[in-house]
């Protein structure tokens, strides 16, 4: 069973449709964060360490569906966002995480778009609220296409690094740098909640 599926993995890995998939999930991952896209990236970056996807284009093709992903979500804001952000219930995690955003922008502006592409939930609720808010184009664009290659660079990076010491076992390789990434998101999380209570 581990051997086919393995298999089946290293299939999709070596597809030349990769790029399109590593490129559609992150998009998607933009306004529907179930979908897998840091596990996706990370996991190309692994098998990119053997005779698997070039690493540069794993970058290139998770970073421009995150950008594109990011600007369908601010689109959202800008012509919804008044009206969606009024009916989430107060007192919710989402009405908290869009409050948080919209505090966070307002004082730190572009930055903040940087550092919560590295928080779980916290890029949906940012984009989202940058279009309600009205927040310059120009500089989400800016600011937007910077975080994205960071975080493209990040995930598939932990993967190459995941498949270089685990070479014979790149499933291995990829549950260590989901298991780091996820450690990272889990402490940009925790920061971020101490300094919305200060």
């Amino acid at each position: 069973m581990g051997d086919t599926a393995l298999e089946l993995v290293r299939g999709v890995m070596t597809s030349p449709w990769l790029y399109a998939l590593l490129v559609g999930l992150a998009v998607l991952d933009a306004f529907l964060p179930l979908v897998p896209s840091e596990t996706a990236v990370l996991l190309a970056g692994t098998f990119a360490a053997g005779q698997g996807p070039d690493l540069a284009l794993v970058v290139l093709a998770g970073a421009f569906g995150a950008v594109v992903g990011d600007h369908v979500a601010y689109a959202v804001g800008r012509v919804l966002g008044a009206r969606v952000l009024c009916r989430v219930p107060a007192g919710t995690r989402t009405a908290r995480a869009h409050a948080w955003a919209a505090e966070a922008t307002a004082r730190g502006g572009g930055p903040v778009l940087v550092g919560a592409r590295f928080v779980p939930g916290g890029r949906t609720a940012t984009t989202l609220t940058m279009g309600a808010t009205g927040f310059p184009l120009r500089c989400f664009t800016g600011y937007d296409v910077v975080a994205c290659v960071l975080w493209a660079s990040w995930c598939s990076g932990i993967g190459y690094l995941g498949g270089r010491v685990f070479a014979d076992h790149p499933f291995v390789g990829a549950a260590t740098g989901t298991g780091l990434a996820l450690l990272v998101g889990l402490v940009a999380a925790l920061l971020r909640g101490r300094s919305a209570a200060r």
